[in-house]
């Protein structure tokens, strides 16, 4: 839906921290050469997934403020902002595929698993294969470890 939007520190808190919908920003400058070869792959994100996540570009040489406040200490730094906090940081250069990959969870919401999943997968005793059985320990050897034994909460 776009190309990658320039950023200032004066525009970074309205353009970024008061967004509707996940912002990714692209610290960079223009000497950096890795910068440089993930500008494409920014400009692919954009004009993928634009209805999803915003791609804006914070030079920081001309707004050290900014890059300072965030902490960006090497470029490129890519920094997920969800409701106005940093939801997650990639430093360095990734090909789109690993770069997607980082960015999908922050794209769409997982929907929660279904009733009818949880009972496929449950085991005979009604309880998932993650759960320890009742009253004993996940650790415990002995099945039924615990037993009769209250908790202390």
């Amino acid at each position: 839906m776009g190309k990658p939007q320039a950023v200032t520190d004066q525009t970074f808190e309205q353009e970024v921290l008061k967004a509707d919908i996940p912002v990714l920003v692209d610290f960079w400058a223009t000497w950096c050469g890795p910068c440089r070869m993930v500008a494409p792959v920014l400009e692919d994100v954009a004009g993928e997934q634009g209805d999803k996540i915003r791609v804006v570009k914070l030079d920081v040489d001309a707004n050290p403020i900014t890059a300072g406040r965030f902490g960006v200490r090497a470029i490129p730094t890519m920094i997920v902002f969800k409701n106005g906090r940093e939801a997650d940081r990639i430093v360095g250069y990734h090909p789109k595929p690993q770069l997607m990959t980082k960015l999908n969870p922050h794209l769409t919401m997982a929907a929660p698993p279904s009733a009818a999943s949880a009972t496929a997968t449950a085991g005979p005793n009604g309880q998932t294969p993650s759960t320890p059985p009742i009253g004993g320990s996940p650790t415990s050897s002995t099945p039924n470890a615990g037993v009769g034994v209250n908790k202390i909460h």
